[in-house]
């Protein structure tokens, strides 16, 4: 069967609302799945997503267009692996705009990729309203809601939930609001929710182990759900393309 490698794009219309933080999980549920995922941060200078994963990762600037081109010239020139990339808001639009207007999604497809998209999307009509622009006006290969339930209003707006139930036709992964105690652990410089799941020892309180144990099963069996669905996809695609296509 074709290899294909995945673009992860993680972004919103919206800050500090987890976006950074579902970037850290899915790269790490990714290592821990026996992946080699690399991480690009485009909010320069500082990328603060990046010193999670040192090693691993590298903060572009698209504010200016030699930056947009290193970008995409970079991602394909080193095919071959996953790449995690976590957008700004405030270069959402910058960032899709571009990608459309160099046709990047032929370019990756050439190269062996494919780009899955992840958009944090918050209870607000702006907010449902974007994604579902987004979700309209952008081509990528799968378009997948985050749906964080600290950020959430109520959905039960006919407005809000209509706009919802046509976002979400290719999944949804939802994460449970968590307390203090467990933000103060997982934003620590030191902390990897991969060293987490495969056991490792941690100091941290049994109690805050347990609802950051709790919030982890939600979400892995949300991305688990997602990831079978991508390559259950891909399968579909290869095995029903007729030789010489």
């Amino acid at each position: 069967m074709e290899h294909k490698s995945h673009i992860y794009i993680v972004c919103s219309d919206q800050t500090r609302n987890g976006k950074t933080l579902f970037a850290r999980l899915l790269t790490d549920f990714l290592l821990v799945q026996g992946g080699n995922p690399f991480v690009i941060d485009l909010d320069a200078p500082t990328g603060g997503i990046c010193d999670y994963f040192p090693e691993v990762s590298e903060v572009f600037d698209i504010a200016t267009v030699s930056g947009q081109m290193d970008l995409f010239d970079w991602i394909l020139a080193t095919p071959g692996r996953d790449y995690v990339l976590d957008v700004p808001a405030r270069f959402l639009d910058k960032f899709f705009t571009v990608m459309d207007d160099i046709n990047f999604l032929e370019g990756a497809g050439a190269e062996g990729f494919e780009l899955n998209v992840f958009y944090l999307v918050e209870g607000s009509v702006k907010s449902l309203t974007t994604a579902q622009m987004m979700y309209d006006n952008f081509t990528v290969d799968r378009f997948f809601i985050v749906r964080h339930e600290a950020m959430d209003e109520d959905l039960k707006d006919f407005k809000k939930l209509s706009i919802f139930n046509q976002i979400i036709g290719q999944g949804q992964v939802v994460l449970p609001p968590l307390d203090h105690d467990v933000l103060d652990e997982i934003e620590k410089p030191d902390f990897s929710f991969r060293e987490f799941i495969e056991g490792e020892e941690s100091d941290m309180a049994a109690k805050t182990q347990f609802k950051l144990a709790s919030f982890l099963e939600v979400v892995i069996a949300s991305v688990q759900r997602i990831k079978r669905r991508i390559d259950i996809g891909h399968v579909q695609r290869v095995e029903h393309t007729p030789e010489g296509f």
